[in-house]
C-alpha cells in the first residue's frame, strides 16, 4: 500500500496543489448518491449533496473508476453508468474516447486509501482481509509497477 501511494504524483498526496482550475464537485459520489425520481423510471438525479465543493470533477468518479480497476463492478455495470455519465454532460472525462487519463490518477488514490484503511480495520479487529479488502490491496500491489512519473 505504500509503494502504491508513491507512485501517485504529488497533488494526489496533497504535497502540491491539484492541476486545472477547481470546478463544483459533489465531493461523495458513489452508485447509492443516485437515484431515479420519479421512481422508477424518472431521470436520474444526484443526492446527498452535503461535502459539496470546488475541486477536479474526476475525484467525484474515483470511488466507481476505482471499484471497476479493481474487478469489484463489473464491466457492464462500469460501461452503463460511464454512458450515463457522459450522456448527461457531466464533466470529470470527455464527451467521448478514453476516459482513463482523466480517472487513472483518483481512481489509483482511492484504492490507496480503501487498502489502507482496510489493513488498518483488519489489524485492529485481528482478522485477515475479506475479500473486497483484499482486492484493493492486490490493486495497490501491482501499482509499483507503473513509474511514479509516467502521464496519467
Amino acid at each position: 500500500v505504500l509503494a502504491a501511494w508513491a507512485t501517485l504524483p504529488a497533488w494526489a498526496r496533497d504535497d502540491a496543489p491539484m492541476p486545472g482550475p477547481p470546478a463544483l464537485c459533489h465531493g461523495d459520489l458513489h452508485l447509492g448518491q443516485l437515484v431515479r425520481h420519479p421512481a422508477p423510471n424518472g431521470p436520474w438525479k444526484l443526492i446527498d449533496v452535503d461535502d459539496l465543493g470546488a475541486g477536479v470533477p474526476a475525484w467525484d468518479l474515483a470511488r466507481p473508476a476505482a471499484w471497476y480497476a479493481c474487478a469489484l463492478l463489473p464491466p457492464d455495470e462500469w460501461t452503463r453508468f460511464l454512458t450515463a455519465y457522459r450522456q448527461a454532460g457531466g464533466p470529470a472525462v470527455p464527451a467521448d474516447g478514453d476516459p482513463w487519463p482523466a480517472l487513472d490518477v483518483p481512481a489509483r488514490a482511492l484504492t490507496v486509501q480503501t487498502a489502507a484503511l482496510a489493513v488498518a480495520k483488519a489489524l485492529t479487529a485481528d482478522r485477515p482481509l475479506d475479500e473486497v479488502e483484499q482486492a484493493v490491496v492486490d490493486a495497490c500491489a501491482r501499482m509499483p509497477s507503473v513509474p511514479a512519473q509516467a502521464p496519467r
